[in-house]
């Protein structure tokens, strides 16, 4: 569900900034206690709000508050969950529905306690990012049952044990009152993301608000009601910069290569690794980078073989000895430089206890590295041409590492913190940065080039059988691909380009239906003729694109040797392109800025699959093909596109679909776009810890194929079908079936910088299999929550 239009909060745009958070790591039992004189305001009524970044999500239950009455907690399968017992005996659980496995960004939970009324679904609400959450079983407290008194309270642990790992912000707990999430948050005017806003209201007795401010005293309550915290196994270096309006890159343990062999702990700034026999796993950052200067150091405490520091290709997905292929770079402890295999001498040696920069510049595409603050190889960069999205990572083998990426520059207590900043006056590291290098922190990424939400979204509506208008789009659509979700209907193609009198079907061929359909400014309205658009009480799902609103003719772009006219959304990689084929080798104008990376074409006249250019195919895509409308695996055909891959103006057609002589064609064009949508490809690992996909944003639509496999199917994942994680509604486009659900066999991890599967099932997870998808974003990770 978008926040935005769920009418449950308000839309705003303040400016109200978190500058700190506190860190717990539960292999310390670090906690803070308190003990309430009184049971205060009331026993029965009130809220608590906190920002919750998560750490180690496989740990036993964590605890974020916890009372002899109530508790709060992550589950270790991902769920929440907590008690209501109150002052009566036995439980009263509840769990959600929802799982919350995010590790790379923040989440707002407000527990709403008032058993004062009448209904007992009123009597407890848990809300995450201003969402209310559902429950998978729950046990409701009787009516003005007592929910707390003067007993021991904790944050942080459940007794003596259940301890949280991660950080914790913007602590209110508030005595009383049965708030709302719109007196602790609002949705972001731009970008719909759910972000803070300063709580104004009053505490009542036993309230409290902890800010984390104070290194010195980490348990000191800033609201005027001075109910101060003991501190428990907290030190003042488990202070935090990392905040949900400053959020810092971590390391990133849902990649699956590293969670087998590597623990994480200190927020994921820390990973070691036991020598099993296999060595290098390799946990990599969170955020990715494209563009831009940025710094990151890190330390080794222990160690026994060997270690090293690293950037890595998002391209190389190998999880061990990724410097042997292409897309590893490193810089090892023996002071040599690896990549491709090959171990050249660069720098000095290092040790446990140096602390080793990573400088990557990739506007001009070079990586340098630094020994206790001074640059090695005299300054000559390691390694140049460097492009992609890149990852800081650290080399392990028998090996414990740290990482700060710009929060905390005493690596979790084993340097004293030495608070040098950026040059945008951002972050703490040991040694200063090198002049224009930044800190790897949302603050200080770029603004991306398109608002997702005005380029492309998905809405559902049930149809009618007579005249309607789906709203909520949000633009006018150029390309709206519909299914009817509830039984078996073909998938309906209608683009503005070929005009909204003809339908395709990705399962089948084009037809003249010269019924009524119109692209309306915030959506469109489907035929009440056919039941694949609008039939009475069917429920439907429609995701919709937009191109130019406008068709160009030949004088209008680039043009290849076969004219076409086209729709182009230059800034979101998108067209519509038409033409007729010739039946000979020619170049077909697309109308974009980039060279497409996934093309979906049609023979519009003849009964003719539909035929995929797609780059994560192989290396050299432009020889290799797969059908949209059947389950058959890539091949390779140089018929279609001639061997050769498209140019920022044109594209290459040979014969056959794609060119058949006098036929009437349609094409669809993809490259990706930073923060809006990804072309690309992974490679299953048969696991149930599935394959992490980085896409660096929240995506709200996700189709995926095997491309070695001709038994499996397309299929198609998208937030507006599965609102909560993790994502089990599919649809497939090669068949007409209605749509499937199925947890076990097809649930999906939408986080908020990509993509993780959660299933073994070969059809999307095969081991060693190479999948190809195209994803679109829900929001770009510098504007978005954990999910």
């Amino acid at each position: 569900m978008s926040i935005l239009n769920s009418g449950i909060v308000p839309v705003g745009s303040t400016g109200y900034s978190i500058d700190n958070s506190l860190r717990f790591n539960d292999d310390d039992s670090a906690y803070l206690s308190r003990t309430p004189g009184t049971a205060g305001t009331s026993e029965t009524t009130f809220t608590v709000s906190t920002w919750v970044k998560r750490g180690d999500v496989s740990a036993s239950p964590q605890s974020i508050w916890d009372t002899a009455e109530c508790t709060l907690q992550f589950h270790n399968d991902g769920r929440m969950f907590g008690n209501l017992r109150g002052t009566v005996s036995g439980n009263l659980f509840w769990y959600t529905d929802a799982y919350f496995r995010d590790t790379s960004a923040w989440y707002h939970i407000v527990a709403v306690y008032d058993t004062t009324q009448a209904t007992d679904t009123n009597r407890f609400k848990l809300y995450v990012n201003g969402v209310l959450q559902t429950f998978s079983s729950i046990s409701y407290p009787a009516q003005n049952q007592s929910m707390k008194n003067a007993t021991v309270h904790y944050i942080g642990q459940e007794g003596t044990t259940y301890y949280m790992d991660g950080l914790l912000a913007e602590y209110n707990m508030v005595d009383g009152q049965a708030l709302t999430p719109a007196d602790f948050g609002e949705t972001d005017e731009t970008y719909g993301h759910w972000k803070p806003i300063e709580y104004a209201g009053t505490y009542g007795t036993n309230g409290f608000y902890l800010d984390f401010s104070n290194s010195g005293s980490l348990g000191t309550d800033a609201s005027s009601n001075t109910n101060n915290w003991t501190v428990n196994n907290l030190q003042p270096t488990d202070q935090m910069l990392d905040s949900p309006t400053n959020n810092f890159c971590t390391l990133n343990p849902l990649i699956p290569d590293t969670t087998s062999r590597l623990t994480f702990s200190e927020g994921n700034l820390k990973a070691v690794e036991v020598d099993n026999g296999v060595n290098y796993p390799t946990p990599r950052s969170s955020i990715g980078v494209t563009s831009g200067k940025w710094y990151s150091e890190f330390i080794f405490t222990t160690s026994t073989v060997y270690y090293g520091v690293a950037v890595v290709n998002d391209s190389n997905d190998a999880g061990l000895y990724p410097h042997a292929t292409a897309g590893g770079y490193g810089y090892f402890k023996d002071g040599l430089k690896k990549s491709l295999g090959t171990s050249t001498a660069y720098g000095d040696t290092f040790t446990t206890g140096d602390v080793i920069g990573a400088a990557l510049d990739m506007d001009n595409g070079n990586l340098f590295f630094y020994k206790n603050g001074v640059v090695q190889n005299s300054g000559t960069a390691a390694f140049t041409g460097l492009s992609g999205n890149m990852r800081f990572a650290i080399y392990l083998d028998a090996a414990t590492g740290l990482a700060n990426f710009g929060q905390d520059s005493s690596f979790a207590g084993n340097k004293t913190a030495q608070g040098n900043q950026d040059s945008n006056s951002i972050g703490d590291f040991y040694y200063t940065p090198p002049t224009d290098f930044l800190a790897l922190c949302t603050s200080n990424l770029p603004d991306p080039a398109v608002i997702p939400s005005e380029h492309f979204n998905t809405v559902l509506y049930t149809g009618t059988g007579s005249s309607l208008a789906v709203t909520g789009v949000g633009f006018q659509p150029d390309f709206v691909w519909m299914k009817r979700r509830d039984a078996t209907q073909f998938h309906d193609l209608i683009d503005a380009v070929r005009g909204d009198s003809y339908r395709m079907f990705s399962n089948g061929s084009e037809f003249d239906y010269s019924v009524t359909f119109s692209f309306d400014s915030d959506g469109f309205h489907p035929d009440p003729t056919k039941v694949n658009e609008n039939f009475s009480g069917g429920a439907y799902v429609a995701w919709n694109w937009k191109a130019g609103n406008a068709t160009l003719g030949t004088g209008d772009f680039t043009q290849g040797s076969i004219a076409s006219t086209c729709s182009r959304n230059v800034d979101a990689g998108f067209s519509i392109v038409s033409y007729t084929g010739t039946g000979s080798l020619g170049t077909v104008g697309h109308g974009l800025a980039s060279k497409p990376e996934m093309i979906i074409v049609k023979n519009r006249d003849i009964s003719s699959p539909w035929i995929v250019m797609h780059k994560g195919i192989a290396s050299d895509y432009e020889t290799d093909y797969i059908y949209l409308s059947t389950t058959q695996a890539a091949g390779d055909y140089d018929l279609f596109w001639n061997d050769t891959q498209p140019t920022n103006a044109v594209f290459t057609i040979k014969g056959d679909d794609p060119n058949t002589s006098t036929k009437a064609i349609i094409a669809y064009c993809f490259h990706s776009v930073e923060g809006y949508s990804k072309v690309g490809s992974y490679t299953g690992n048969g696991s149930a810890d599935g394959t992490f996909v980085h896409c660096g944003f929240r995506p709200a639509y996700v189709m995926v194929k095997d491309t070695e496999n001709s038994s499996w199917p397309w299929w198609i994942h998208d937030t507006a079908r599965n609102p909560i994680n993790p994502s089990t509604k599919q649809l497939s486009p090669n068949s007409s079936a209605a749509e499937y659900d199925d947890a076990t066999y097809t649930a999906l991890g939408i986080v908020s910088n990509g993509f993780k599967w959660r299933t073994s099932e070969a059809q999307v997870n095969a081991n060693g299999e190479t999948f190809i998808y195209i994803a679109f974003a829900e929001n770009p990770f510098k504007y978005t929550n954990a999910r």
